[in-house]
């Protein structure tokens, strides 16, 4: 990363208060933030996924395979095609939710306006990789290919990896800072966390703020997100698995690398809370953060939406949990 660009990861369990957080940082003059997460980071098939799976196999068609499932990933989230905004549209009318009919993926995501140049990041990213092109199929091909040319790349670890997909990640956040006359991104991509090692070492100059959210209202709010599980007895093991990632995770992360902050305190006594985040990731603390409506914090929400067995059942399987961020 260039000396005068950070990183500020927001994460969480999902409906945790990132988003809220987000907001009050986009009020700071330094900032620079995206309207939704831009996703192609951690998401499957993204930037970490493909550093980690990569390595662990080689053969010709893995090779060719792999790359260019980075690259149909990494293109589709580039432009919303009037074709694709289309798809998307009846998928909606049809079915509001998407449970039933699935819209296009990612739908509405349109990279090159937000990142400019970012589809010449992905190519260059994409021709790093490679070593050469070939004219060939295999019994793999995807149909429908015209002038098939196949990916070669000979085997490469994740220290080989890291300064190529480290190039792409630098050249994205200065596109976006400099787009926005900032100095700072903050991104709001929720499961970072779950990434966190792999995440800051591919962007060095990053920290994470992890914010933690009472586990009781947490699981009351996924309850209603058609992208978890709908029952608490289930959502209690979708919660303790990610929060077992963390921990997981933290442990391998230098001290000054992540802070964690409670929802609760940080709804208590925003100014405070935010001097704190100020300090720990390096930038001055402006008054403006303050113009935001904390009001509709939903802080136990969990006593009106939860029954008392679910309640129980969360503080009995999540003691832990309860325990680590004295929610006792």
């Amino acid at each position: 990363m260039s000396e005068n660009t950070e990183v500020i990861y927001i994460t969480g369990s999902g409906r945790s208060g990132t988003n809220i957080l987000k907001k009050i940082f986009s009020l700071h003059p330094d900032v620079a933030t995206l309207p939704f997460e831009s996703r192609f980071m951690v998401d499957p098939k993204g930037i970490i996924d493909f550093y980690n799976t990569f390595p662990s196999i080689w053969s010709p068609y893995w090779v060719d395979s792999k790359i260019k499932e980075l690259e149909h990933f990494l293109t589709s989230l580039s432009l919303n095609t009037a074709e694709k905004a289309e798809r998307t549209r009846i998928a909606k009318a049809t079915d509001p939710i998407g449970l039933g009919i699935t819209p296009p993926p990612y739908a509405g995501w349109e990279l090159d306006t937000w990142i400019p140049g970012y589809s010449r990041y992905v190519e260059e990213l994409i021709n790093a990789l490679i070593d050469y092109t070939y004219p060939a199929i295999w019994p793999g091909t995807a149909e429908g290919r015209v002038n098939n040319h196949m990916y070669f790349s000979g085997r490469k670890d994740k220290s080989a990896l890291a300064p190529m997909l480290s190039k792409f990640l630098d050249q994205c956040v200065q596109s976006i800072v400099k787009h926005q006359n900032k100095r700072i991104l903050v991104d709001d991509n929720t499961h970072s966390l779950l990434f966190a090692s792999d995440v800051l070492s591919l962007t060095p100059n990053a920290k994470m703020l992890h914010i933690v959210r009472d586990p009781r209202d947490v699981i009351s709010s996924l309850k209603k997100q058609r992208w978890a599980p709908n029952e608490a007895s289930e959502l209690v093991v979708w919660y303790r698995e990610l929060m077992a990632c963390w921990t997981a995770q933290k442990t391998a992360l230098a001290r000054d690398q992540f802070l964690e902050m409670r929802f609760e305190d940080f709804i208590g006594q925003p100014q405070k809370s935010l001097s704190e985040i100020c300090a720990f990731l390096g930038v001055t603390f402006h008054e403006a953060m303050l113009d935001t409506d904390l009001s509709k914090h939903n802080i136990g929400r969990y006593k009106s939406e939860l029954t008392s067995e679910e309640v129980a059942r969360i503080e009995n399987e999540l003691s832990h949990v309860f325990s680590t961020y004295n929610y006792l």
